[in-house]
């Protein structure tokens, strides 16, 4: 059997007080002063019983041990218990302990006996340990990010945590004791007693006040308060939690001017949560799309979706905004009526605090009208007009694209270049119509006979270009060009008449014999010659006996080495005039170059090797120094304000020393900068558009202007043609040579004349050799033309002869 524990009476009193953290003491007043206390109420103050001082000295030992901000509190509450004024007594304090620490007791006092006048003789008190049962919560209230502070019944400050003290720029010793209302000027105080007045009456409130920080200035704060009650549910003071709400506040004010700004924005603005449900849509994309707000808020942002949208596109906006990166492109939006307008769209994220989206802000501006203008344009440029395939322009870019890929992969890719046997004598004989009707249908069979991947162009008369991807070396493309000369063997019934064409075909593969766009162009086209002079209507592969030019291009290449170093080089200049004064406002600078056995070598041979020699940077210094020299002298002579135009390659604009080579040149020569203007393909441009554009600015701030060279043999975006920092726009000769014959030509160079002035940019024509280009460039306001109308590349001796008055 278990055995009970036996304790007397005195000992399981004991027991319970020192498991309750309580002390007990009852001591007698002068003049017959006695004291008795319990062993734990010594403990609580960190003393052993015998320490506690002489019941003649206890009166004045304990009052001294009162924290000084407790004090006369204290000490007048037991003047009233002793006196009579109150029955009972019950408070907290700090009572310093033995070790020199405060800690903070509940004391209840009653007195037993009183003398006759009611004075108190006998007095009983119970004191219990808060820290043993309140450290914990003490501690999590002191560590809260927000502030609190307990005020007292007398408006004194009884706790504080360090979150207010540090907010208000005080420690928490400095705020212990004092008044509440130290901390508000008096205006604020007399807020801070009525919110006194309804606490007492047991309501609580939430509200907003401007406190003084110790350094002077006014801290704005958000208070909750409630009133704070002791055992008897009767007030004792109040309990605040604290936030400041300064940062807030002004956080506030700058998302009112932001809100406004938003509204009165002339761009159309969405805001939606992060399954694309619009929260916000300013007055613009209302104007715009003819909803009311009330139609769009809580709808999904699909409602400006059409129908026909490329999905790939949007699951490419999704995929890069849900890992919190913008989207930036161009997209159709749909409007409340089923109609569509072009839009730049620009979507960006919005986080929580967790770094988790919570919603999507998207910003539209209508481009309708330039990209309407641009996909003219595209369709225009980029597509054969007979026959709908790709043109040469196009095409080009496709092999740019593809031989970029096969750089990071191991896969082939082929080229056929493919020309019609005895073409000229179908067009001779039986008349350009029927030429034509031959192209057309030749241009279906050479599509049935490739995968949608592939593409098939029109270079020119009747030349033809394949480009097969991802295919199984000289076997995939000897397949194909079977293929071909299986179907086209078959005749072709035209005029009730049957109409034999046979191709001759050279192919060259990639990267096996090039990843060179224009040597694969020149190894399948000297395949092309080997099919013809083999007999017509076959197939040749490009081989290493062919390469004989190659050969040449290395020997030219060292000669150009040697060109740099022997003066052998020079350079003429074409003139620029404007078409309404018809006066010369500029020149072009060309290199020449006068081979010592081969003779006068033209640039579009040379110009090659030195690119893949890597010589341009090397030559176009040399270009843009000799020219400054010498147009520098030009206006010495009198020809001033000329404006001189120098070409960029590709590989100068990746020079990473061409800016301080262009500052260096400019300061040899004394060159102005505001008369140079440089000339850069759009080709160049838009490998990598975001460095051209950095770099662009930079060569503009030097007051440069800039110049798209050979404008529509690319394929720029309208998005980023806005963003470059470009003059003017140069359309290329091919656009110029055939008006008034080519209709298309016509149209591709009046819609790039109006959409360049509609983007601020002037227009230069090169190639101008007539007086109907000049009449055509003329009616459609193009700035500036250039060509052999207005003078041959000239040397400056030339020059001055023609253009000196």
């Amino acid at each position: 059997m278990s055995q009970g524990l036996s304790l007397d009476i005195q000992q399981s009193n004991a027991l319970a007080i020192s498991l309750c953290n309580v002390g007990l003491c009852d001591f007698c007043l002068p003049p017959s002063p006695s004291l008795n206390f319990s062993n734990s109420w010594a403990q609580i103050l960190g003393y052993k019983p015998e320490e506690i001082p002489s019941a003649e000295i206890f009166q004045s030992w304990w009052g001294q041990q009162i924290h000084p901000n407790d004090h006369a509190r204290i000490i007048s509450l037991f003047n009233k218990l002793y006196s009579g004024e109150i029955k009972k007594l019950n408070c907290n304090l700090r009572f310093k302990r033995k070790q020199g620490d405060w800690c903070e007791v509940e004391v209840f006092a009653s007195v037993i006996k009183r003398d006759e006048k009611g004075w108190a003789q006998h007095v009983f008190t119970v004191m219990r340990d808060l820290a043993a049962s309140e450290n914990r919560y003490k501690r999590i209230v002191e560590n809260l990010n927000e502030g609190i502070w307990v005020i007292d019944r007398y408006n004194n400050i009884r706790f504080v945590n360090q979150a207010l003290a540090d907010m208000l720029g005080y420690s928490i010793d400095e705020m212990l004791g004092r008044s509440v209302f130290d901390f508000e000027n008096k205006n604020n105080q007399k807020i801070i007693k009525k919110q006194i007045v309804e606490r007492k009456k047991g309501n609580s409130s939430i509200y907003e006040i401007e406190v003084l920080h110790k350094r002077g200035h006014a801290v704005l704060i958000q208070v909750e308060s409630a009133p704070f009650l002791d055992d008897q549910e009767k007030y004792d003071g109040v309990v605040e939690g604290i936030k400041d709400m300064t940062d807030v506040r002004s956080q506030q004010l700058k998302l009112k001017m932001l809100s406004s700004a938003v509204e009165q924005s002339g761009s159309m603005v969405v805001i939606t949560d992060q399954d694309a449900n619009i929260e916000y849509a300013n007055p613009k994309i209302c104007s715009v799309t003819e909803y009311t707000k009330d139609e769009l808020l809580n709808k999904n942002a699909r409602i400006f979706q059409p129908e026909d949208i490329d999905m790939q596109v949007v699951n490419d906006l999704w995929e890069r905004i849900n890992l919190g990166q913008e989207w930036q492109g161009e997209m159709q939006l749909r409007k409340k009526d089923g109609g569509k307008i072009w839009v730049l769209m620009s979507v960006s994220s919005i986080t929580n605090e967790q770094s988790k989206i919570t919603h999507f802000v998207t910003v539209f501006e209508d481009v309708s009208q330039l990209k309407e203008a641009h996909l003219r344009m595209e369709e225009l440029a980029y597509v054969d007009s007979l026959t709908g395939l790709a043109n040469r322009i196009l095409f080009r870019d496709r092999l740019e694209q593809v031989l970029k890929g096969l750089k990071r992969t191991e896969a082939t890719a082929a080229l056929l270049y493919l020309d019609l046997d005895e073409f000229k004598r179908i067009n001779d004989s039986l008349g350009h119509d029927v030429g034509d009707a031959v192209l057309m249908k030749v241009a279906e069979t050479l599509r049935q006979c490739v995968r949608y991947q592939d593409t098939v162009a029109r270079m020119g008369g009747d030349e033809f270009v394949i480009l097969l991807t991802d295919i199984d070396g000289m076997s995939g493309a000897s397949s194909v060009a079977r293929k071909i000369m299986n179907k086209m063997s078959d005749p072709i019934q035209l005029l009730k008449k049957e109409i034999l064409i046979t191709p001759s075909i050279g192919i060259t593969l990639a990267p096996v014999d090039s990843l060179n766009a224009d040597i694969l162009l020149k190894n399948a086209d000297m395949a092309m010659y080997k099919a013809k002079s083999s007999g017509r209507n076959n197939y040749q592969f490009f081989t290493e006996e062919m390469n004989t030019q190659i050969v040449d291009h290395l020997t030219i290449e060292n000669d150009l080495r040697h060109a740099l170093d022997t003066d052998q080089l020079y350079i003429k200049y074409q003139p620029k005039c404007d078409i309404k004064t018809k006066d010369l406002v500029g020149v072009e600078a060309l290199i020449r170059w006068n081979h010592p056995e081969k003779g006068e070598l033209s640039p579009e041979y040379f110009i090659p090797i030195a690119e893949t020699a890597g010589l341009m940077v090397k030559l176009g210094k040399w270009v843009l120094r000799t020219a400054c020299k010498e147009i520098k002298n030009l206006e010495n002579q009198g020809m001033r304000d000329l404006e001189l135009a120098v070409n960029l390659s590709t590989r100068q604009f990746r020079d990473p020393y061409l800016l301080e080579t262009i500052q260096n040149i400019l300061s040899e020569t004394d060159f102005k900068a505001v008369n140079l203007e440089l000339e850069i393909t759009e080709t160049t441009l838009m490998e990598q558009i975001d460095h051209a554009i950095e770099l662009l600015d930079q060569i503009k701030a030097l007051g440069i202007s800039l110049t798209i060279d050979d404008f529509g043999t690319g394929y720029s975006s309208l998005n980023y043609l806005k963003r470059l920092p470009i003059d003017t726009l140069k359309i290329d000769k091919d656009f110029i040579s055939d008006i008034p014959n080519d209709k298309d030509d016509m149209e591709i160079s009046a819609a790039v004349i109006a959409m360049a002035h509609k983007l601020g940019l002037k227009v230069v024509a090169e190639g101008v050799s007539t007086e109907e280009h000049w009449a055509f460039l003329e009616k459609n306001n193009c700035d500036i033309a250039q060509g052999y109308l207005m003078g041959k590349p000239m040397l400056t001796d030339e020059l001055v002869k023609l253009f000196a008055d």
